[in-house]
């Protein structure tokens, strides 16, 4: 016999589980002291659950694993909410734990209490809640198969406090089996036949190739058919960026230049994309509902296929799998115009991050000077988180990622999520260069994870780009009410002096000609590290400054 928490506990390893996120709660204290039993699992404690649940969505990156986390009831839920929308919109496997009321007081309003299905019913793959203790592993297991199986995404499992007290005379539960999706060889073949066919193909890759196996195999396929390959909204990482088939970044307001290039693809294929409005540049290219050339969708989801725009062949199939079957069919000459086609995209995307022009401004430094000073400083197997916020758009076009140099970020646009991102992936890489580029909007909202990362022993830098402004509210209020500025503006402590209360390095920065030392000093350190920069408002976005959108504005 033993307590139904400790058997969560042998399930989860059982699971390959040796971290967990969490914020502690007296609905799940059972949980808590088990897991004080098992130094096999790492538990990180957080200052915050939205700290917590994005960790596991960067954990959850980093080792291909479902990430995981432990909050409270009520509050604590509701804080971790904004991880579990963000692993939906970005399509990564989480599996968050919520303690909930005693059985005996369910549905009497109890002392917070919510029905998590109701809550969360929009965002995740699965909702349950335990109410015998005997069925807890098969349930844990089924809630890994869930995350993981045909779309990733989030699963909440909701454990009374009382039923994690039960004793239970069974056994922990292993991994169930995950389904593979293939295609076969005729399905191949004419894929390879359509790319043989097209004058300017066009990959797009997503997230789930994000891992080792997929980045091999579609730097394999690529270079073996000769395709340019566009990297889906925050994933410039796939390839590396220096690539000849690498054809740009389809981010937030992709630039004029890119966007117009990649349009003149006669042939798409997306890998590992659910092709959503951001990388699809609000559904124009490819278009939806019906594109203006044919598209060919690899997911391994029927659901995600077909179903917003028209598609010539959907393919459901595990993505890595696809790339690697279609490898075989792959010509013995690359036809010529294929590869001038390829050039033609890398030139667009590698002139977009050539930058000149003047490095500081009249209130403060351009922050492509922190951006590029970072580019040059960075080893080569760097972890870069970035938050949501203007000041990634000099991020996304100015660094270089790829070849083994990982990009962070959420595209649920998820402000909060850089530091906490910093922290786990320094958790995890305690060897690798970890470097958080955030706004000092986006700091204040998790920032207070540097506490935990002072308290586990990591050491990301983080650097704030601080204009004393939501910048990107900011910059649509100057496009569309030109000089009306409204609840966008902020007051700021002193970032460097607030990171030396918390034990780390704080250094400020005024001027560009001050970065490359402050860099240099916080990847030396051996604490954590803010760098804070004065960060130019005018210079609001890469696309332009607060007096060219005013120019543009449409009031």
């Amino acid at each position: 016999m033993r307590r139904a928490a400790d058997l969560l506990i042998d399930t989860l390893i059982l699971h390959g589980v040796d971290r967990v996120f969490c914020v502690p709660g007296e609905s799940y204290l059972s949980v808590l002291d088990g897991l004080s039993q098992h130094p096999d699992i790492d538990v990180v404690t957080c200052r915050h659950e939205s700290g917590a649940g994005f960790m596991a969505l960067a954990d959850a990156r980093l080792t291909g694993r479902p990430g995981v986390a432990f909050v409270s009831r009520g509050p604590g839920a509701m804080n971790a909410a904004i991880a579990v929308h963000s692993a939906e919109q970005d399509a990564v496997p989480l599996v968050l734990f919520i303690g909930q009321v005693e059985r005996v007081h369910r549905h009497m309003g109890a002392f917070q209490e919510i029905n998590y299905e109701r809550v969360f019913g929009s965002m995740v793959k699965r909702v349950v809640e335990v109410n015998d203790a005997t069925r807890l592993p098969d349930i844990v297991a089924t809630a890994f198969h869930a995350a993981q199986s045909g779309t990733p995404g989030p699963v909440v499992v909701a454990l009374p406090e009382d039923m994690l007290e039960d004793m239970v005379d069974c056994e922990p539960a292993k991994p169930l089996t995950l389904p593979i999706a293939d295609v076969g060889y005729d399905a191949l073949a004419d894929v390879a036949r359509q790319i043989g066919h097209a004058q300017r193909p066009l990959v797009i890759a997503g997230g789930l190739l994000k891992n080792s196996d997929g980045q091999s195999a579609l730097r394999d396929l690529v270079e073996a058919f000769g395709l340019p390959v566009a990297a889906a909204v925050r994933h410039a990482d796939l390839l590396p960026n220096t690539h000849p088939l690498y054809a740009g970044h389809l981010a937030y307001g992709a630039p004029k230049e890119l966007s117009t290039a990649v349009e003149q693809a006669d042939l798409v294929i997306a890998v590992g994309s659910r092709l959503g409005d951001v990388t699809t540049q609000g559904y124009r290219f490819p278009g939806a509902p019906r594109p203006a050339q044919p598209v060919i969708h690899v997911w391994p989801d029927a659901a995600a296929i077909g179903h917003i725009r028209q598609v010539d062949l959907g393919l459901v199939c595990d993505p890595a799998r696809f790339l690697k079957g279609l490898r075989a069919h792959a010509p013995r000459q690359i036809p010529a115009h294929h590869l001038a086609w390829s050039r033609r995209l890398h030139e667009v995307a590698t002139g977009l991050r050539h930058r000149e022009g003047p490095l500081d401004a009249d209130d403060g430094v351009i922050f492509a000077a922190a951006v590029q000073a970072a580019d040059r400083l960075l080893a080569d197997d760097a972890i870069i988180t970035i938050d949501s916020g203007n000041f990634g758009g000099w991020v996304q076009r100015l660094m270089r990622f790829g070849g083994g140099r990982t990009m962070l970020a959420p595209s649920s646009g998820a402000m909060g999520y850089g530091v906490p991102a910093a922290v786990a992936a320094n958790l995890r890489c305690p060897h690798r260069d970890v470097m958080c580029f955030v706004g000092d909007g986006g700091f204040l909202m998790t920032g207070n994870e540097l506490a935990t990362a002072i308290q586990c022993g990591a050491r990301p830098i983080i650097v704030i780009a601080d204009n004393g402004s939501y910048g990107t509210i900011r910059m649509h209020q100057e496009k569309h009410f030109p000089k009306r500025v409204s609840a966008t503006a902020l007051v700021n402590p002193d970032f460097a002096r607030l990171a030396e209360t918390y034990g780390a390095l704080g250094i400020s920065v005024d001027r560009s000609d001050e970065i490359e030392n402050a860099l240099q000093t916080a990847l030396a350190s051996t604490r954590p590290a803010i760098v804070s920069i004065r960060t130019s408002l005018e210079h609001i976005s890469a696309a332009g400054t607060i007096a060219e959108f005013r120019k543009s504005g449409s009031v």
